[in-house]
């Protein structure tokens, strides 16, 4: 404390507020807004005597007093520091929570990209919170939101949304090409300095608003992506949980979905498989995702894939059935234009990563060639399933085979920057060279593979 608050004891006396009746009007507009707040009158005192309110509280303070005076008082006016980061729950190093306010949302996501770019930021943000799961599915599946119905600046928010859109959808093929490392700037600058301004000024309300969010979240999910090929995992997990929030507060549960799916990709990929398939079968939950067949099959790929890391080949295998199934119900004219890329060969390229990690050769190379199209596959995805069709061959025992394709993969990798890549590359020397610890084939293969990553 630095001393009474001066300023917020002379707002309540000339306003005759009570601490009592400002609290209770305080308590009233957060639950208003679905949050509960435990503010009462011996709260108020400690804020006159000077200690700051957090953010949420000092702002819903400054609703109810300007509501009282009949003009709009800030933070500032108050006395308050909340904005300048007084008493704010800090983004990195922080639990991974789903916020149950909208706001809170917003904030973690103009917080989480100053602390994206930010110097000594890459450990803190590296860590993925294996305690996370269950509030986000609980948070999501059960929370509301909070849009009113009409919307007085349609019209702006509509082309706001529409210019997020066409954004997102050039980085996305960006990033598909060159890998998060060459988009993940790109992205960083145009959410801080273009889209932030618009989630702040905008009146997000009613129908607008609620496109306005869902453009936000795909927006957001492209980041998370971005910063998950890039090896930051824990900001790639706040990515999706704060986009998943937006994507409630959209009404958008295909957005809900897919972000459902990109966690459950994400904890598979670093060694949580159960709750990976909790994740999957949370989005196979959400009521309305079966509207788009193509959303539907990418969550019973999901599932497919945690399953198959769980040595469960029966249950990855009906799970990838499923996901035939559904794929083959998709109607492209009602599919959101986000799931567009999710085609015949994706979903080849899910089944082949399943049946490599289930060790069934046979069928890890018959998919791995579905999922190539030499002129339309993208080059990390082309990567990608390279190097699984080269652990197929290898567990299949043809290491000439393997290694000239795991060859071929580094060579047509380019100039690509993914911390993905690299741990596809990483995973399969660690199996060829504990098969073949003395070969000189595998000896000449890590001189090659040394210099292609140092190159690329």
């Amino acid at each position: 404390m630095d001393g009474p608050n001066r300023m917020f004891a002379s707002a309540l006396a000339t306003l005759n507020f009570s601490n009592k009746g400002l609290a209770a009007r305080v308590r009233d507009l957060a639950a208003r807004d679905g949050n509960q707040l435990s503010t009462d009158h011996i709260a108020i005192g400690r804020y006159l005597k000077g200690m700051q309110p957090k953010r949420q509280t000092a702002h819903y303070i400054a609703t109810a007093m300007s509501e009282r005076a009949g003009r709009s008082l800030s933070l500032a006016d108050l006395g308050f520091t909340a904005d300048e980061g007084a008493e704010r729950e800090p983004v990195v190093g922080a639990a991974v929570e789903y916020p149950e306010a909208i706001q809170v949302a917003t904030t973690n996501l103009g917080d989480l990209t100053r602390a994206d770019v930010a110097p000594g930021s890459i450990a803190p943000l590296g860590r993925w919170d294996s305690a996370a799961a269950p509030g986000v599915i609980t948070g999501y599946l059960f929370g509301g939101s909070t849009l009113d119905t009409a919307s007085p600046a349609a019209e702006a928010q509509q082309l706001d949304a529409l210019t997020i859109r066409t954004t997102t959808t050039h980085l996305m093929d960006l990033d598909f090409q060159l890998g998060g490392g060459h988009t993940r700037e790109l992205l960083l600058f145009f959410f801080r300095n273009q889209v932030m301004p618009i989630l702040r000024s905008a009146a997000a309300t009613g129908p607008a608003g609620r496109d306005l969010f869902s453009a936000t979240a795909e927006l957001a999910q492209l980041l998370g992506w971005s910063a998950y090929d890039s090896g930051r995992h824990g900001a790639a997990q706040r990515y999706f949980v704060y986009a998943l929030r937006l994507a409630k507060e959209a009404q958008d549960p295909l957005m809900g979905a897919r972000l459902l799916s990109n966690l459950s990709h994400q904890a598979n990929y670093i060694g949580r498989f159960e709750q990976a398939v909790q994740l999957a079968r949370a989005g196979q939950s959400i009521p309305g995702h079966k509207r788009s067949g193509a959303v539907a099959s990418l969550l019973f790929a999901m599932e497919a894939r945690a399953l198959a890391s769980l040595g469960d080949g029966p249950g990855s295998a009906a799970a990838i059935t499923r996901a035939e199934q559904a794929f083959h119900t998709r109607d492209p004219d009602n599919d959101p234009a986000w799931i567009s890329y999710f085609d015949e060969t994706e979903l080849a390229g899910e089944a082949a990563h399943c049946f490599r990690d289930l060790r069934r050769p046979n069928e890890t190379g018959e998919f791995a060639t579905l999922a190539i199209k030499p002129d339309v596959t993208p080059p990390r995805t082309r990567a990608f399933i390279t190097l699984v069709s080269a652990v197929g061959a290898l567990h299949a025992g043809h290491l000439d085979e393997s290694v000239e394709i795991a060859r071929g993969a580094l060579t047509t990798a380019g100039p690509l920057r993914s911390s993905r890549y690299q741990r596809y590359v990483h995973d399969f020397i660690a199996i060829v060279s504990r098969l073949h610890p003395r070969d000189p084939r595998i000896t000449n293969f890590l001189s090659f593979s040394r210099d292609a990553l140092t190159t690329g």
